[in-house]
């Protein structure tokens, strides 16, 4: 009866120990199934009238028998940042450091705008047929170059909650037009006379075409320059939050991230605000001294020595700001990597327009009542002013491949495809005749009759390539 009883209270102990513990691999740690096997037999009494050792004594006392130290579920940080993650700079997918920096260099082709004929030369046996010398095309489209910054770091050890910044500036090439000082006489010695054409039905000239000379045998001696230029630049910054991360390993090989046999893969959401600006302006001077001798009898109302000149300026800006979303997913193999990042940003485009047109007669004669009059543009003022806000969008994708030549440094190339909505370009905003595609305009003394300033909304598109490093640590 003494044996049954030892053999019940020794199951008991099992059962406790196994409730105390939870089982599985807790249990295996703390203790050890044979010991209380071991235990149960030995303290049991074989005969009457023995005293009976206690068990707890037994387990305290048996120095064959040892707990394993406890070895804790939460040691490691499970991929999908699970909340209670021990903070140890191993527990991450992906490169270590918990702060970075890049600095690339772009080089970036965008669309441009249409500019209207600014600039001609006049053809054919009566010189009465014009040609465009600048003008007529698309302008500010083609290759620009710039740079792109890069930095953030990780708000927590496992790399689950980051914030981040970048910004990025793109300067256009030169896209001018100068015809330096010319008397109408080309290279060749023939006649290439320089002339600005406008449109207007009560100008003077054939079908409402009129010409102001610049250069023109025997007339003119002048020179016309054309500046045109843009700047886009933009800002942002976004906090990021892992959604999945796995990491593992081909051919079952034990190795570190670098390794050729070692892979990962994590998906980031982005959530932040974006800024963007875009700024870009058509400038066009001229001046010329008239050289011709006045000659009432042939018609001719010329001022000998006077000087003409006019500038007619356009500047067109967009500021956007708005909130961004994205996500950004990350694959590496070994040392290589492929980002991925797509984003959309959506908010408010602040867009105004600035023209400037007055044009200046000096008769060289101190006569009081020197001309000040409009060149290009619409209305009788020389300066007008125009703003307002627009909804706009701008979504961007991004590829970035890269290689990490240590722990701290890799090398990236990448390319970039970004779009922007309703955006206002200079170009855009000068009026001209829908039938001849001149720009409009006025003759001295004669009112302009270009209509009323409208609005000529257009869109922003730019994609390149991005050649550049970053540095963690």
């Amino acid at each position: 009866m003494k044996i049954a009883w030892t053999r019940l209270k020794g199951a008991c102990l099992l059962l406790l120990g196994m409730a105390t513990t939870g089982g599985g691999r807790s249990f295996a740690a703390d203790i050890n199934t044979l010991s209380f096997a071991t235990l149960a037999g030995s303290s049991s009494a074989t005969t009457a009238g023995k005293t009976e050792a206690s068990p707890f004594k037994d387990e305290s006392t048996n120095t064959s028998v040892k707990a394993l130290p406890f070895e804790s579920a939460m040691s490691t940080c499970s991929p999908s940042c699970t909340a209670g993650c021990a903070c140890d700079d191993d527990n991450f997918v992906g490169a270590p450091g918990r702060f970075w920096f890049r600095g690339e260099y772009l080089h970036w082709w965008t669309n441009g705008a249409h500019l209207p004929p600014v600039v001609s030369t006049l053809i054919g046996p009566n010189r009465d047929t014009l040609e465009t010398v600048f003008g007529d095309r698309e302008i500010r489209d083609g290759s620009h170059d710039g740079y792109r910054v890069d930095f953030g770091m990780w708000l927590d050890c496992t790399h689950c909650w980051g914030l981040e910044a970048d910004y990025f500036d793109v300067t256009g090439r030169p896209d001018n037009y100068d015809s330096g000082f010319t008397n109408g006489i080309g290279a060749d010695g023939n006649p290439f006379p320089i002339v600005r054409p406008y449109w207007g039905p009560n100008q003077i000239g054939t079908n409402g075409v009129q010409v102001s000379g610049v250069g023109f045998p025997n007339v003119y001696v002048g020179r016309v320059t054309v500046e045109t230029n843009d700047y886009f630049q933009s800002a942002g910054m976004w906090f990021r939050r892992q959604l999945r991360a796995s990491e593992w390993s081909t051919n079952n090989c034990d190795t570190n991230w670098t390794d050729s046999c070692a892979r990962t893969f994590r998906l980031d959401f982005l959530g932040g605000y974006r800024f963007t600006r875009l700024v870009d302006k058509v400038n066009i001077q001229h001046s010329e001294v008239d050289i011709e001798v006045a000659d009432p009898n042939n018609g001719n109302i010329g001022i000998p020595g006077a000087v003409y000149s006019s500038v007619d300026s356009y500047r067109a800006g967009n500021s956007f700001n708005g909130g961004e979303l994205g996500l950004n997913g990350v694959y590496t193999h070994g040392r290589w990597s492929l980002d991925v990042v797509g984003k959309a940003a959506i908010g408010v485009n602040s867009q105004y327009v600035k023209m400037c047109n007055q044009g200046v007669v000096d008769n060289r004669n101190n006569v009081p009542g020197d001309v000040t009059v409009q060149g290009l543009g619409p209305g009788n003022a020389t300066l007008q002013d125009f703003s307002r806000n627009r909804f706009s969008a701008i979504p961007e994708l991004t590829l970035t491949g890269g290689y990490q030549i240590t722990d701290h440094v890799k090398v990236t190339v990448g390319y970039d495809l970004l779009y922007w909505s309703g955006v206002v370009r200079a170009a855009g905003q000068i009026n001209v005749d829908p039938v001849t595609g001149l720009p409009y305009g006025t003759q001295v003394g004669i009112p302009s009759t270009a209509p009323a300033f409208t609005w000529n909304e257009s869109h922003y598109f730019a994609q390149g390539l991005r050649l550049g490093g970053e540095l963690r640590y």
